[in-house]
């Protein structure tokens, strides 16, 4: 081993991973997750939402738009429990209204929306909307994972 590699090894050795490192700003991670959105958070989510939401009902929709807004729907689904029976009907009709526009999109191969989806999913994307000025990011990641749970679930009772 010649003089560069023996301090190519000795710099090498002193760039490794400090396992007992604790990243500063670590503890402020739950405060920062317990907060609420702010306004350009909460506007960027419902904007990304609604943009998806449009381009569906004007036949430019694409498969992630279709996901971010069924994504909507359950995790306005999963917060809505707690909120009341009002509440829950409202997103469950929107949701209906989103399968029914899936099935046309296998059907057809474009997706779009009838009647009963333009009259139920913007109610739903106003109540996810409150969602987000009232809740906080910790919330709706624990209700994205509860709904990520729930089809773990229904996934496996249809293999069965």
């Amino acid at each position: 081993m010649n003089r560069a590699q023996r301090r190519a090894s000795t710099f090498k050795r002193a760039q490794r991973y400090d396992r007992n490192h604790v990243e500063p700003s670590a503890v402020l991670k739950p405060v920062i997750m317990s907060r609420t959105f702010d306004a350009d958070e909460a506007a960027k989510i419902s904007v990304d939402t609604r943009m998806a939401w449009h381009r569906l009902t004007h036949g430019e929709g694409t498969e992630p738009d279709f996901d971010l807004l069924a994504n909507t729907s359950n995790i306005a689904l999963v917060r809505a429990d707690a909120l009341g029976e009002l509440a829950v009907e409202t997103v469950l009709r929107a949701e209906a209204s989103i399968l029914q526009m899936q099935d046309r999109y296998r059907r057809t191969g474009r997706f779009g929306a009838d009647a009963q989806a333009l009259q139920t999913v913007p109610n739903m994307l106003d109540f996810y909307d409150q969602l987000l000025d009232h809740s906080s990011p910790q919330l709706m990641l624990e209700a994205l994972e509860a709904t990520v749970r729930r089809m773990a679930v229904l996934i496996e009772g249809e293999r069965v």
